[in-house]
């Protein structure tokens, strides 16, 4: 068997498509939003029987190879790589994602060694061991997330690596060595006396690190630079561990920090994800949207942190996402400090997440006095600034009606200075979707469809449909669409009822035929007769009237 059909054979597209959004069963058929665009209405189906999905509102799908490929953004033969590793099918020694695949994998190879080689220093370090064994880090936590130790010194790990073979040019590109200002010949290590946490993509693979300075000193934190296998606008710390607890959860919760994430991870909070050394952005949010109903932002509750959740909560609204903010108790700075604590604390503290605006008065107008006019005219504007922000209208209107009851102004008054905004630079770029509208079939694309999704019936109406061409029918892709809209349709169906629309189409195809062919015998006898064939002229009314006794 060749790798694509073992690879098929092995593999659901249910199983492949739940991995990027949310799936619900639909008669035949999975329905979500699409991963592709932003919709409120399901118009992505997945068919486990055809292994195809389709969305009918941006036109994008295909099978397991084309989903991969345009959510993941790699050719068919990465795709074909990423999938054989899924199904554990192993491809000829020949296979080549080719050269730019190769290089990610050589970048990722190098990072993947890296990570070994940082393994191998903690265990020899007592003083970084000690500070993880004071940050309550379990042996089995250090081991799950690969941290490690990065010596001291500008030339312990690159001559390691360049004896595995690896080039300067690679070692540079994936961050893990720098070259020396006046001698571009000359590397030194980028990371040393810091302890490294090792970043994943959201297949899993290692491609950068996070270190954290293990003395006084700065920068604190040291991110590894961009590379082709990381952007660090596009990556969550944790989310290849996190995704199948986010999914099951519903929700995810965001954070700040990675020590934050493996702290909650550790205590059994697994839906916890962070921005990688970065602030959050609209591809992080995406990451997660078609994961969850929901996502919770924790992050520090410092002025820096207050600040970074009311960009995340109207980045969110610009993406209509449901976004809720948790708020620790006094005297904890951040899920970690809470965690260490009492586990509870923290678990509490997302239980009862507050909406946006009960954040904006809890963290933002607490001192506010609002018996002054001037003070509701500030927080209207600003408030009212997040609100120009909301994706959807229905929860635009509620987050107006609230804030007139915290500040005491009417919603007359509110909606008028809303309008009078000039909102110049929104959140996110927001592209006007110009999508077509579900596909109306005709009839005959219809019937195809039906003939491809309900094979059983079919067989039984072999007689009926040769009288429209439809005995045999040739698959492609186009008739792999009209299949999954068919199977969507008469997803509620009985076998009965199904046989009986079928029966149906084919009665208005032959109808159909027939008013064709009688258009074209007038026209043909007209012809005829002004021709002088008087023969032929007769030939054609006879056939016109055996088509009117039918």
């Amino acid at each position: 068997m060749d790798p694509v059909a073992e690879i098929k054979s092995r593999l659901s597209i249910v199983d492949v498509v739940s991995q990027y959004t949310q799936l619900k069963k639909a008669g035949r058929n999975f329905k979500a939003c699409c991963p592709f665009h932003n919709e409120k209405t399901p118009s992505f189906i997945v068919s486990p029987d055809r292994q195809f999905a389709w969305c009918y509102g941006c036109q994008t799908g295909g099978d397991i190879f084309k989903i991969v490929e345009l959510l993941e953004g790699v050719d068919f033969k990465e795709a074909l790589k990423i999938l054989a590793d899924k199904a554990g099918v192993e491809l000829p020694t020949n296979f080549s994602g080719g050269a730019k695949k190769e290089q990610r994998d050589k970048l990722v190879e190098i990072n993947e060694a890296a990570a070994d080689y940082f393994i191998a220093e903690l265990a020899k370090s007592k003083e970084a061991q000690k500070y993880l064994a004071g940050r309550n880090l379990k042996a089995e936590t250090i081991e799950e997330w690969k941290i490690g130790f990065a010596p001291n010194g500008y030339a312990n790990l690159f001559p390691k690596l360049l004896e595995k073979g690896f080039s300067k040019k690679d070692l540079v590109e994936a961050s893990i060595a720098g070259v020396k200002e006046f001698a571009s010949d000359e590397l030194f290590d980028k990371f040393h006396n810091r302890i490294t946490f090792p970043i994943r993509d959201h297949r899993g693979s290692i491609v950068g690190f996070t270190a954290r300075i293990l003395s006084d000193g700065e920068p604190k934190y040291l991110n590894s630079s961009e590379s082709p296998v990381f952007q660090k606008g596009a990556i969550l710390f944790g989310f290849s561990q996190a995704r199948e607890a986010i999914r099951e959860k519903k929700f995810a919760v965001i954070v700040e920090g990675q020590l934050d994430v493996i702290s909650c991870h550790q205590a059994g909070f697994r839906n916890v994800v962070a921005s990688s050394g970065t602030a959050l952005t609209s591809y992080h949010l995406t990451a997660v949207k078609n994961l969850v109903e929901s996502v919770v932002f924790c992050f520090d509750a410092d002025k820096a942190g207050i600040e970074s959740t009311r960009r995340a909560l109207e980045l969110a609204a610009a993406m209509d996402i449901n976004a809720k903010v948790v708020i620790l108790p006094d005297g904890f700075k951040d899920p970690d400090e809470a965690i260490q604590k009492d586990p509870q604390i923290f678990a509490d503290a997302v239980a009862s997440a507050v909406t946006p605006l009960e954040f904006f008065f809890m963290r933002v107008y607490a001192e506010a006095n609002f018996s002054e006019a001037a003070t509701k005219k500030k927080v209207a504007r600003e408030l009212l600034s997040y609100a120009a922000q909301i994706a959807s209208a229905v929860e635009r209107e509620d987050f107006i009606h609230r804030l007139s009851l915290k500040i005491g102004v009417s919603e007359a008054a509110l909606a008028e200075e809303l309008a009078g905004l000039k909102i110049t630079s929104p959140v996110i770029a927001k592209e006007e979707e110009k999508l077509a509208a579900p596909e109306k079939f005709r009839i005959r694309d219809l019937l195809t469809g039906m003939v491809l999704a309900f094979s059983e019936i079919s067989e039984t109406l072999s007689s009926e449909l040769s009288q429209v061409g439809l005995a045999e029918i040739t698959v492609t892709e186009n008739e792999e669409k009209l299949a999954l809209l068919a199977s969507d349709k008469y997803a509620d169906f009985s076998d009965a009822k199904i046989r009986e629309e079928m029966l149906a189409l084919i009665s208005q195809l032959n109808f159909k035929s027939t008013k064709d062919r009688k258009q074209e015998l007038k026209l043909a006898m007209q012809q005829a007769e002004e021709a002088g064939d008087e023969e032929k002229a007769a030939q054609l009314y006879e056939e016109y009237q055996q088509l009117l006794n039918q």
